[in-house]
């Protein structure tokens, strides 16, 4: 049997860091900071040492989960910060998408719970870098359509309660094994709704 191609051997990694990342969202989904390498190697169906040959400890794991995760959300909301739309549909179209993905893809929920717990649970600041990255790509340019559409003023509060109100109720209902009953249109035009009403009085 000839030995396997560069190419080959790269698309094996691709394939297990994919099955690794996958089986470590949905454990942190379970147990929180509390997961152990070994768990994700039982939820993967791999080996311990398979598992650790790629993380050497589960905050290295889960630094990795939370980095592709913010690749990920950068590219489900472009779409709405590059759109031709009004800022307020812009704002609407974003949140619409950030609500989708945070419901389809576990990690993409976990990267925003965690923003929006400002990384309580991890160990010291080997964070600040990621929430600095967040901020930038997706935080502030949210903030800027929102303070295009509806005003200058509590642009950022804005911005905070619309990112919270997705969050939670993306928890209640991921926590809850819900996901099938979630109304993305009806909940974020309720949320926007609530905001235009508030900003006519």
């Amino acid at each position: 049997m000839s030995p396997r191609t560069k190419e080959q051997n790269d698309a094996i990694r691709e394939m297990r860091m994919n099955q690794i990342m996958q089986a470590a969202a949905e454990v942190y989904l379970e147990k929180g900071i509390q997961l152990e390498v070994r768990d994700v190697a039982v939820k993967a169906e791999l080996g311990y040492g398979t598992v650790y040959h790629y993380y050497k400890n589960k905050h290295m794991l889960l630094e990795d989960l939370l980095w592709d995760a913010l690749d990920r959300t950068e590219s489900a909301v472009l779409p709405a910060l590059m759109g031709d739309d009004e800022s307020i549909l812009k704002a609407e179209a974003f949140s619409r998408l950030l609500l989708r993905t945070c419901i389809q893809d576990s990690s993409v929920f976990i990267l925003l719970k965690t923003v929006a717990d400002n990384f309580h649970h991890f160990p010291g600041n080997r964070f600040s870098k990621l929430f600095g990255e967040f901020q930038n790509r997706i935080y502030l340019p949210f903030v800027e359509i929102i303070r295009e559409g509806i005003g200058p003023q509590s642009s950022e509060k804005r911005a905070n309660l619309i990112f919270g109100s997705l969050v939670g109720y993306a928890a209640l209902n991921i926590h809850h094994d819900m996901r099938s009953e979630i109304d993305v249109e009806g909940i974020v035009d309720m949320i926007f709704s609530g905001i235009q009403s508030k900003e006519r009085e």
